[in-house]
């Protein structure tokens, strides 16, 4: 089985010239930093070490470099008697501990969160520091590393190498637990940091790069007021917000993380080749700013909003045109997985946008019947719902989303109804607001009961639910003070 992998090699993406000279040079840097060593296939073919197992290593192409290294670490390989090698994947027994991945669904919305409580006239600084090949600085248990090993790139007549990597690799189903259980608790350790008193915490060879923005030199350098602070971390990305008094008081929060993250993740006098990297606080990720990326979206911590970074937006609307322009063609439907793939990004960019929430109820009916391919031209009201879509983004730029808008508060006032077919009724009381407590009874008009649907009148245009929906709207829009005329247009426009 070893040696049918062997010689199955690397993907083909990764064999073309120029794949191989980067993947050379890359590997090389791996071996010096201790994080692979490379063995020749002849020097342990006939005493090979019991946990070798050969999986194919892809190149793709980056944004930030040529290519990225992604070893499948799921491929199955069907060998020439007919079986299968089970993957590394398969026979992988889940011991990680899963609490920190759970984590990371939360982590924008308690920003999110963060920015609605502020007060309006606080101003919060945003500051962000990245692992550096995060992976990589996990360690694998003496021996197991042999389960990572692949075939490296060459030249056709070479010897055989295997490339085997010492830490954890990103296509191991156990990499993200362990891995997220690392830098959570490097924002642990850094939260500990940022308690202490402001000016205990020793300077830190990267702080410089948290500082210089116009916003951070118009604070005082010094100030006893009170600082609030949050410390998140996704994946591989620490978040800090702060709404300081004085500059001592974020040299104090970036001292503090930067302290944390070097406790886990330990620092190297290299400054290249250290755990925080150094290329995204050149590109100023690092210093305390009003206005920056977090997660894929742009905030604004003096005016409270958030919008969809702009280079995501501008994918979506592009590719939502190709889909519309290419519906004249009666021939011409879009894969499932592309649709499927697409709509699960608009949700996440509709997090800023909740309204637009409503224009995916045809996207996802399409989504449950899971077909191969999808048609606009043959569903009208998806066509209608796409071009919709792109219409709610690109007006989100010009519009950004106070953060306020998307956390629900505590209510003003508080009520309970019911309806049936003769009317409806409920209770309203006042929680932030005062009211005078009112309960109140409303009769349907006969028109009302008429065109209910029920066992005598199936073909009635208002059901049960839409009396609820009209009750409600008496409830909200009235307060318990001025309750609505209820009509069959009321009912109507609530269905």
């Amino acid at each position: 089985m070893i040696e049918e992998a062997i010689a199955r090699g690397p993907h083909v993406s990764a064999t073309a010239p120029d794949a191989i000279a980067y993947f050379q040079s890359e590997i090389e840097q791996k071996v010096a930093a201790g994080q692979a060593k490379v063995v020749l296939w002849d020097d342990i073919k006939d005493n090979f070490p019991p946990q070798l197992k050969i999986s194919p290593l892809a190149l793709v192409p980056h944004k930030s470099r040529l290519f990225r290294a992604i070893l499948d670490l799921s491929f199955r390989l069907r060998l020439q008697s007919g079986g299968f090698i089970p993957s590394v994947n398969e026979t992988s027994e889940k011991t990680a501990p899963q609490a920190a991945c759970e984590q990371l669904g939360h982590v924008l919305r308690r920003i999110i969160h963060a920015f609605a409580e502020a007060d309006e006239d606080a101003k919060i600084f945003m500051a962000k520091f990245d692992i550096k090949d995060g992976f990589w600085r996990m360690d694998c248990a003496e021996g197991e590393e042999w389960n990572f090993a692949y075939v490296m790139p060459q030249e056709e007549g070479q010897p055989v190498r295997l490339v085997v990597p010492t830490s954890l690799q990103m296509g191991w189903i156990e990499s993200p637990p362990y891995f997220c259980a690392a830098s959570e608790t490097g924002r642990d350790v850094a939260e500990d940091y940022v308690e202490t008193p402001i000016g205990s915490r020793p300077v830190h060879k990267f702080e410089i790069y948290t500082k210089g923005d116009s916003a951070y030199q118009d604070l005082p350098p010094t100030a006893t007021g009170e600082m609030k602070y949050l410390v998140e971390v996704y994946v591989d990305d620490f978040i800090s917000l702060a709404i300081p008094t004085s500059q001592e008081q974020l040299d104090h929060v970036a001292r503090g993380v930067l302290q944390g993250i070097h406790d886990v993740f330990p620092a190297n006098d290299d400054d290249s080749m250290d755990a925080i990297a150094l290329k995204k606080l050149l590109k100023e990720d690092g210093k305390w700013m009003l206005e920056k990326d977090l997660l894929g979206f742009m905030f604004d911590g003096d005016e409270k909003t958030l919008w969809l970074e702009e280079p995501k937006r501008l994918a979506l609307l592009q590719i939502l045109k190709n889909w519309l322009r290419t519906s004249n063609r009666s021939d011409r439907g879009i894969p499932f997985d592309e649709f499927y793939s697409v709509i699960c990004r608009i949700r996440h960019a509709f997090t800023s946008v909740p309204a637009g929430m409503g224009l995916l109820s045809h996207c996802n009916d399409v989504i449950r019947l899971n077909p191969r391919f999808v048609f606009l031209q043959r569903n009208k009201n998806l066509y209608n719902s796409i071009s919709a879509i792109r219409t709610f983004l690109r007006e989100t730029a010009a519009m950004p989303t106070k953060c306020r808008q998307l956390v629900l508060g505590h209510p003003h006032f508080i009520g309970i109804k019911d309806a049936s077919s003769f009317g409806v009724g409920g209770v309203v009381v006042g929680e932030k607001d005062e009211v005078v407590p009112t309960v109140f009874r409303l009769e349907w008009p006969q028109e009302i009961r008429d065109a209910l649907i029920s066992f005598n009148n199936p073909d009635g245009s208002i059901t049960n639910s839409d009396l609820e929906m009209a009750g409600l709207l008496s409830l909200v829009a009235g307060n318990g003070r001025n309750l609505p005329r209820l009509t069959p247009q009321t009912c109507r426009l609530v269905q």
